[in-house]
This record gives C-alpha cells, sequence and structure tokens, in this order.
C-alpha cells in the first residue's frame, strides 16, 4: 500500500466516523431545531479537526513502506484519534438537551446539570417522558400581583422561573399554538441589530409574510437564538443567530406569563 492509498483509506473511515456522530447529533441527542443553539456545533468541530489532523494527515506524513516503526506510529495515530473521538462524544452526550422549558415568553433549553434543579416533580415528569427532549411550559399565575410575587421569589432563595419543575405542565398542541400567537417586535430589534436584520432579509426571501410567523427567543446552553414559528400551528420553521428578546412585546398582543391559558387536556405534542 502507497502512502496516498493509506491517507485515502484513512480519510474514508474518518468521513464514516463523522458521519455517524452528526447521525447521532442531529437525530437523537440534539433533534431539530435545538442543534443550533447548544454549543453542539463547537465539539463536533473538536472531533472533525481531530479525526483529520490526528488521522489521516499524520498518516500522510509517516507512512512510508518496510519502516520498522510503522505499525507503532499507526497504532499511536489511532490511539490519539479514538481519544479526541471519545472525549467529544462524552460531551455530547453528557450536554445533550433532555428538557426545553417555555417560559415567561422565551424557551429554554436544559441539559443534565440545570435538570438536576428542577426538583423532584419536574424530574418524575421527565422519568415519565417517553421521548427527549420533553417539552414542557412552566403554569404561572394568571394574576399579575401573584405573578409579580412569583419572579420576585428568585431573589428570595428560589431558582429562575423556567427550572421551577413543579410548574411544569406538558407542551400540548393547544399551548404551541399559543405561543405562537406571541412574538417580538422585529423592526425595532433588527433596527439595532445587523445581524438580526440580515437574518430576517433571507428568511423573508422565502417567507414573505412575516405577519404569519412568531419570533421566539431559545436560550441554549451556550448561546440565544431565535425560533420562528407558524401562528397557525405553532411549528419551528426556521432558526435565526440572534435574540429577539432584545426587544418588547407589544401591549397588543398580551404576551405576559399572566395571558397563559390553563393546561389543556391532549396528547404532548413538541414544536
Amino acid at each position: 500500500m502507497s502512502r496516498l492509498e493509506a491517507f485515502v483509506l484513512h480519510m474514508a473511515v474518518t468521513a464514516m466516523v463523522l458521519f455517524v456522530v452528526y447521525v447521532l447529533m442531529r437525530f437523537w441527542w440534539y433533534p431539530y431545531p435545538l442543534l443550533r443553539a447548544d454549543g453542539a456545533w463547537a465539539a463536533y468541530a473538536l472531533v472533525a479537526g481531530g479525526g483529520i489532523v490526528l488521522g489521516p494527515l499524520l498518516t500522510l506524513m509517516v507512512f512510508k513502506p518496510g519502516k520498522k516503526s510503522l505499525r507503532w506510529d499507526l497504532a499511536a495515530i489511532g490511539l490519539m484519534q479514538a481519544g479526541v473521538l471519545a472525549f467529544t462524544m462524552h460531551v455530547l452526550y453528557t450536554h445533550r438537551i433532555q428538557l426545553v422549558v417555555f417560559a415567561h415568553r422565551s424557551f429554554y433549553a436544559l441539559d443534565a446539570a440545570h435538570v438536576a434543579r428542577i426538583g423532584v416533580k419536574g424530574q418524575a415528569l421527565l422519568a415519565a417522558a417517553h421521548e427527549e427532549p420533553l417539552y414542557v411550559y412552566v403554569h404561572l399565575p394568571h394574576n399579575k400581583k401573584a405573578l409579580w410575587a412569583a419572579e420576585i421569589r428568585t431573589l428570595q432563595g428560589e431558582p429562575p422561573i423556567f427550572l421551577r419543575g413543579w410548574r411544569y405542565r406538558a407542551y400540548t398542541k393547544a399551548e404551541s399554538v399559543h405561543v405562537a400567537t406571541h412574538g417580538y417586535p422585529l423592526a425595532k430589534v433588527s433596527h439595532k441589530n445587523a445581524v438580526a436584520a440580515a437574518a430576517l432579509k433571507a428568511f423573508e426571501i422565502h417567507h414573505p409574510h412575516l405577519a404569519h410567523y412568531a419570533f421566539v427567543p431559545l436560550h441554549g446552553i451556550y448561546t440565544t437564538v431565535t425560533w420562528v414559528l407558524r401562528r397557525d400551528n405553532g411549528r419551528v420553521v426556521a432558526v435565526l443567530p440572534f435574540n429577539a428578546g432584545y426587544g418588547r412585546l407589544p401591549e397588543t398582543q398580551g404576551g405576559g406569563a399572566s395571558m397563559w391559558p390553563r393546561p389543556a387536556k391532549r396528547a404532548a405534542a413538541g414544536p
């Protein structure tokens, strides 16, 4: 086998492994539309970079037919590559999104570290789920005074509202449609944010009727993006790389948690 053949073979094996990792990320650990907001791409870039630099390129450099130490060299390269892969897979799996919580105008993606803080009732709801991630919403008081009291208790030692598992309810079709009736004033957001303006312009090319969509922030593990939801069915149709929450909800839309409906008894359905 020549040096070039060894390089091509190693590159093909590496590409197959990277494809398997991508499939795991895309369809099991970070299903759409979560992949853009949790830092998974950074970890994937690590395994991809390690796979290429520590793998095929090093093989291209050290491979020489008849070389006495060739087996040891290739074994060392394989061990380094396997170490990078194992570490990255561990990071991707342990930081996978287990819960997506809608609370007070925004979605929040929670990994295992956050789930540990949601309390017994929230964890029991997650344990009973048939799939991950589980979508839930936080049931808040309808009365403005009671809502303010619930918010202020964060300063008194209670966890943030989106981590209060005892307030979790199933995120049903009725709730997803209600969420989609609210959104942020993107004209104001894009006026102050060049990234938002460019993203909205690109989105509008294929979706000219912006009034048909709601724009709701998703706070991921490492960054915040904007989910674009259809107002008629609550489904996520796009992910935009900015935080719509920099704007304010119009008073005419309501949008406060006090407007949140009481839980409907329907089958759960994530976005």
